[in-house]
């Protein structure tokens, strides 16, 4: 790794350090008022703890298969250039290729405010496996920006001379004190997709409570929701840009003791809310052209309106 990007990352409270994660490093940043940690595989924010808090992402002690396109539930993954099953090609892994290869650190700075600024790419070019496994050319980027909470702005660009067709999410993973109470506010009237429910089309009705067997993708949904926790005593203010989809996926009881890599009790201590463009809201990028979606995260707690 680029000797200045290290001592960068060491100005701003930050080091590189192995991982366990199919032995990628990670990011680690440690602030007075946080801590972070960014996983090169797969791209994904694992971790970020406001001082005095409990983690506001949720982590999987189990490590699920240890293949390349072995799933672990944790943090905030990458799905594209496509969201669930590749429609055209079963073999395909499930939700895209972003969270099965290593990304590269290429940026780090501080914004305006003092917020920490890391910036990591993934590029096609850098990984003959994605060049044989899909037909376009391209580059992601992912800035993130630690603070007072998180946000995540995601970038997609199409290097191709071809249109490229896209479905997406970042697939955050919220730890909550438990799904039985955790309820998710600001869908009230939105029409969803009930993949629990072969695929039928419903309304939302009210606030999203309990947070158990889930598996919908809220359409036209608006730009931000509420997750509210009143087990530890806070709600997460989530906020979305360029992402017309929000997903809700919990397994509940009965399909979680089914999966191999997920413990049994996992489920209640987790609700994925997922800032998307899935199902009908997937979209082209035009040859050359690029997409960005971005979300933030605040924190506050319960009591404040």
């Amino acid at each position: 790794m680029d000797a200045q990007l290290i001592r960068e990352l060491e100005e701003l409270g930050g080091e590189i350090r192995p991982s366990s994660l199919r032995e990628c490093d990670e990011i680690i940043i440690d602030q007075p008022s946080y801590t972070a940690r960014i996983a090169l595989w797969g791209g994904h924010l694992v971790s970020f703890v406001p001082t005095g808090q409990a983690d506001l992402l949720f982590q999987s002690e189990n490590e699920g298969a240890q293949t390349r396109f072995g799933r672990r539930h944790f943090g905030v993954p990458v799905c594209w250039p496509w969201f669930g099953a590749n429609t055209e090609d079963d073999d395909l892994p499930a939700h895209g290729l972003a969270r099965y290869f290593r990304w590269q650190l290429v940026e780090v700075g501080r914004f305006k405010n003092g917020d920490a600024k890391i910036v990591i790419r993934l590029a096609s070019e850098d990984h003959p496996l994605i060049e044989e496994m899909w037909p376009h050319a391209f580059e992601l980027r992912q800035v993130f920006r630690l603070g007072e909470g998180f946000s995540i702005n995601f970038s997609a660009a199409n290097l191709s001379d071809k249109d490229m067709s896209v479905s997406e999410a970042l697939h955050t993973y919220f730890h909550i004190g438990d799904n039985q109470t955790a309820q998710v506010h600001g869908l009230d009237g939105v029409t969803y997709v009930d993949k629990f429910d072969e695929g039928q089309e419903k309304t939302q009705k009210g606030v999203v409570s309990p947070c158990e067997e889930l598996d919908r993708v809220y359409l036209d949904a608006p730009e931000q929701v509420a997750l509210h926790d009143p087990i530890l005593g806070r709600k997460l203010i989530i906020e979305s840009e360029g992402a017309r989809s929000k997903v809700l996926w919990n397994p509940g009881e009965a399909l979680a003791k089914l999966r191999a890599d997920m413990e049994e009790e996992d489920y209640r201590r987790f609700v994925c809310i997922e800032t998307a463009n899935a199902l009908s809201n997937a979209y082209k990028i035009k040859a050359g052209e690029m997409h960005q979606l971005r979300f933030t995260v605040h924190v506050a707690s319960l009591e404040q309106a």
